[in-house]
């Protein structure tokens, strides 16, 4: 009898009181709370080390262009409706398959055949070349895992419907230190003499001036005839030897927010921004430093969001309104990265740039021959 007692007792002794427990439980949670932080902080490094190795495939895809093209750097876009950069690093992208697949080069609409007897669907009422030829619409349904950063989302660009969709993607050329637009240099569509819209953040007192970058875009092309010939020239193409500032120097691609669409303003017609395939949407601006709190300025109500609303955090838009005589559009470069974003430069090196980074410098790392001296 003793004995069992005596068991009785021990067993008692080993339990634990309720009080131990949630002392327990209290220091297992603090402990995953200290630890979750992290674990995304390194999950968001990994990403973020992917996003900039995709940028330095995309750098060094232009570098293989000019190895292609004598010297001269693909086209940042041909004029608004016209394919971009997007499509033309394709094959230096190791997608030769679905560049293929492509209509990039100029034919009429309803052509049989098009360049190196290339054979098309008839009854496509889209010229060739276009963004919207329903052929290059169906080869970009399937998304391109270098053009996403594993930080972003994954939304998608339309301008005819839903049922008409582009994948968007996270990244844009570098167009300057000023816009792009109808105003400047017809081959390259940069902008001279800029300033932001007032109210926007910017006004006269701060112009930029000089309009140089990697990439461009080909203006007032003209007719259906002569865009069939210009289209094989090199006419709109930045060449290596025009780099004074050294490639090295000079911005070449960014992060871009692959943005909501505003339902309640349209169906029909996205947000354009990441949608690269058109002109207007395939190039980033450096007026303002990376993931700026001023809007980005776009030509069309159609392609931004409702008036006071923000629909995509960390990236406003308003609409340019012509007040300066021409269409202008800037996107400043944004990205889903905590301050800051990754961009490449000419040379293929990647960099992360924050968001407090010197203005001047900004603007100087996104022209190709400005004569400025930038040191990192």
């Amino acid at each position: 009898m003793t004995q069992n007692v005596e068991l009785q007792g021990v067993a008692r002794r080993r339990g634990f009181s309720l009080v131990e427990l949630l002392v327990v439980i209290g220091i297992i949670g603090m402990l995953i709370g200290l630890l979750l932080p992290a674990v995304q902080a390194a999950r968001e490094a990994a990403r973020r080390s992917e996003c900039a190795n995709n940028l330095r495939q995309l750098g060094l895809s232009v570098q293989l262009h000019a190895d292609a093209h004598k010297g001269r750097l693909p086209r940042g876009a041909r004029e608004w409706n016209f394919l971009t950069w997007a499509t033309f690093i394709l094959p230096y992208i190791e997608q030769q398959n679905l560049y293929a697949k492509m209509s990039v080069g100029y034919c009429p609409a309803g052509s049989k055949t098009g360049p190196d007897g290339f054979v098309y669907d008839p009854n496509d009422e889209i010229e060739g070349g276009r963004y919207s030829r329903e052929q290059n619409r169906l080869a970009w349904q399937t998304r391109v895992p270098t053009y996403n950063c594993p930080s972003d989302l994954e939304n998608d660009f339309y301008m005819e419907g839903p049922n008409k969709t582009y994948p968007k993607v996270s990244y844009v050329a570098c167009g300057g230190a000023t816009a792009i637009g109808y105003k400047g240099d017809a081959q390259f569509g940069w902008s001279p003499d800029y300033w932001a819209l007032q109210g926007q953040g910017g006004d006269s007192r701060d112009v930029v001036e000089k309009n140089s970058a990697l990439f461009g875009m080909l203006m007032e092309i003209g007719s259906h005839e002569e865009r069939a010939s210009i289209f094989q020239t090199n006419v709109g193409m930045v060449s290596l030897s025009s780099v004074k500032d050294g490639l090295s120097n000079t911005l070449a691609f960014s992060e871009t927010i692959q943005t909501f669409n505003d339902l309640e303003r349209s169906a029909e017609e996205s947000d354009i921004r990441g949608g690269v395939y058109r002109g207007d949407a395939a190039f980033f601006s450096c007026y303002y430093e990376p993931n700026s709190e001023y809007p980005d300025e776009v030509m069309s109500p159609a392609y931004c969001h409702s008036p006071d609303k923000l629909v995509t955090l960390g990236a406003p838009c308003t609409v340019e309104t012509s007040s300066r005589g021409s269409w202008e559009v800037r996107m400043s470069a944004r990205s889903r990265h905590a301050g800051g974003v990754n961009a490449a430069l000419g040379d293929g090196a990647v960099k992360y740039f924050g968001d407090t980074v010197d203005r001047k410098l900004w603007r100087a790392l996104s022209t190709a021959s400005g004569g400025e001296a930038v040191s990192f």
